[in-house]
């Protein structure tokens, strides 16, 4: 039996299992004028069986689009088959040069380069995170034409008219959309419930950046939207937005100040896993790590 709850008028919650570090992704499917789904979870049978069942609950014959809230795997991974099946795919421009960096595998390189000088990584330990990441390259597939979302735009899915929100920090090209009429946000990772997503690393004018300080902007952008509820990629829908919001910035904020720097982002992120740290988790801990050494810098 698939997951699915109404969340406002005839746009619904789909929430399935993924095979990656996660329990679940929300997915949300807007019924009416244009059939539309908010992210497209891994490129998995079990995915797009449960997209397919969703579909034919709400009454949806055939979606007209996909939108891409980021360009991570659980988000973005099953895109490229449901364009094949005559959906349209929108994403942010700076998420879609992400997501073709990782399909095409460019982005492992630079990986192990920013491991290394960025992060002081060892060697011998990155060809773990590697495989890692590249289990996850399994998981998602680019599609043959993508069109790209501007900040701020507006675009109609199902009967709701969305405003494209710019929120960065996850990943650098990070969309939440916000609907007016009923004032909703779809925050997809950008703001969860349970925990504080962690910072994406990328160039930012030919020099490598931590996702953080983009995050923190990006909760004062959502914070004073006019917003009754946010609707998450994880964990279930939420009306404390502004309170939430006012939440991680403290909660960021005590864990930046009580950090304390050792030789390098990979020594005080090994520390905070012990010594039989696995790759998996030694590759978040590098990013809040990174995260908060570069808002230590920023704050002075």
């Amino acid at each position: 039996m698939i997951d699915l709850k109404e969340v406002a008028d005839n746009v619904f919650m789909l929430r399935i299992p993924v095979p990656i570090n996660v329990d679940a992704v929300n997915l949300y499917l807007f019924a009416g004028e244009i059939p539309t789904l908010l992210d497209a979870g891994t490129n998995t049978p079990e995915v797009l069986e449960a997209v397919h069942a969703g579909m034919k609950k709400v009454g949806i014959k055939k979606l007209e689009q996909v939108l891409i809230s980021h360009w991570h795997v659980d988000h973005a991974g099953a895109a490229n088959t449901l364009a094949q099946e005559g959906a349209r795919v929108f994403a942010g421009s700076r998420d879609y040069q992400e997501w073709t960096s990782f399909v095409q595998g460019e982005a492992f390189t630079r990986l192990n380069e920013w491991a290394t000088r960025e992060w002081g990584v060892p060697e011998n330990v990155i060809p773990g995170m590697l495989k890692i990441s590249k289990r996850l390259q399994t998981f998602t597939a680019l599609p043959d034409q993508v069109n790209l979302l501007e900040p701020y735009q507006t675009i109609q899915a199902g009967n709701s008219l969305l405003q494209v929100i710019p929120t960065p920090g996850h990943t650098a090209g990070h969309l939440s959309f916000y609907a007016a009429k009923d004032s909703v946000l779809f925050s997809g990772d950008m703001l969860l419930p349970d925990e504080i997503p962690y910072p994406g690393i990328w160039e930012q004018e030919g020099i490598v950046v931590s996702g953080m300080p983009s995050y923190l902007e990006s909760l004062n952008r959502i914070e004073n939207l006019p917003s009754k509820v946010y609707l998450p990629g994880h964990g279930l829908p939420s009306d404390n937005l502004k309170a939430r919001c006012q939440e991680i910035r403290g909660k960021l904020n005590k864990q930046m100040l009580r950090h304390s720097p050792a030789e390098s982002v990979y020594a005080s992120a090994s520390s905070l896993g012990g010594e039989a740290i696995h790759p998996g988790l030694l590759f978040i801990q590098l990013h809040y790590v990174y995260g908060w050494e570069q808002l230590k810098k920023k704050v002075g």
